[in-house]
């Protein structure tokens, strides 16, 4: 555990927090590995229904601490097929591991998200935004592409255009932008922020925790296929679902109380 993540479980929701505003919340090794931990704990504890990314200071992140990473980046040695394994095996395999959890991940953005920040929040379910926070992929800065999720994830969820507003011209967008470009879901103001996403946090625990799985399984394979299949796909994610005893949740919805024997 580091002071520059901090890990908190509250109300059935596991809170990493990024602590290091001295550094604008530059990401190390070790604070990635604390997101890592609460992403195995989402998956695999009942107690724990969501994940919620935060941050402290100014920035909410400014990308990956790049000194720590120069310091642990000499590929200089390498054959293409070894640095390409081996950056599958870090940050691809970890993002690919959140989208794949069957329950919601929510990223509360406070202020500037730049370089990984962005590639963290493309696989998150859920991001919610305050009217100071903008957003950013300075990698072309220092000669890369942003090659975990800010060149695919970004371009798939908002298109070509701001795709390559932020990849090609490194341009930066500010939260309504960003909302408007299909990137962002919400954006609340600054001095409501923290407890809008709290109460986001509180209403997704409210829903059925199967259904839920179910419902991010389905989306992810309806935006990938044709119309006639993506139907195929609802069919199938529902049927079962249908067939379950859902009287007790009917009368919630329709607000009344079963009657006891």
């Amino acid at each position: 555990m580091t002071e520059d993540a901090l890990r908190e479980d509250k109300d059935g929701v596991a809170i990493v927090t990024l602590n290091r505003p001295q550094k604008l919340n530059a990401v190390t090794l070790a604070m990635r590995d604390v997101i890592f931990g609460a992403v195995d704990d989402l998956r695999d504890r009942d107690d724990l229904r969501v994940l919620l990314i935060r941050s402290t200071g100014r920035y909410f992140t400014a990308g990956v601490d790049i000194a720590e990473g120069a310091e642990n980046d000499d590929r200089s040695e390498q054959s293409m097929v070894e640095v390409r394994r081996d950056y599958r095996r870090g940050l691809h395999v970890f993002l690919d591991e959140m989208e794949a959890v069957e329950k919601p991940i929510v990223m509360a953005i406070h202020a500037p998200c730049l370089g990984f920040g962005v590639e963290l929040a493309g696989a998150v379910d859920f991001r919610l935004a305050a009217e100071s926070a903008r957003f950013g992929l300075p990698e072309i800065d220092i000669g890369v592409l942003a090659g975990s999720g800010g060149t695919s994830r970004f371009t798939r969820l908002c298109g070509p255009g701001w795709g390559k507003w932020l990849n090609m011209a490194g341009e930066q967008i500010d939260a309504r932008t960003a909302q408007i470009a299909g990137f962002v879901q919400a954006v609340y103001p600054d001095e409501s922020f923290e407890k809008e996403v709290w109460a986001f946090c509180q209403r997704l625990q409210t829903r059925p925790a199967e259904v839920q799985g179910v419902a991010k399984l389905a989306v992810e394979l309806a935006w990938d296929l044709d119309r006639t299949q993506a139907r195929h796909v609802e069919r199938i994610a529902n049927a079962p679902l249908m067939k379950a005893d859902r009287s007790g949740l009917i009368d919630k919805a329709l607000g009344r109380n079963k009657k006891k024997d």
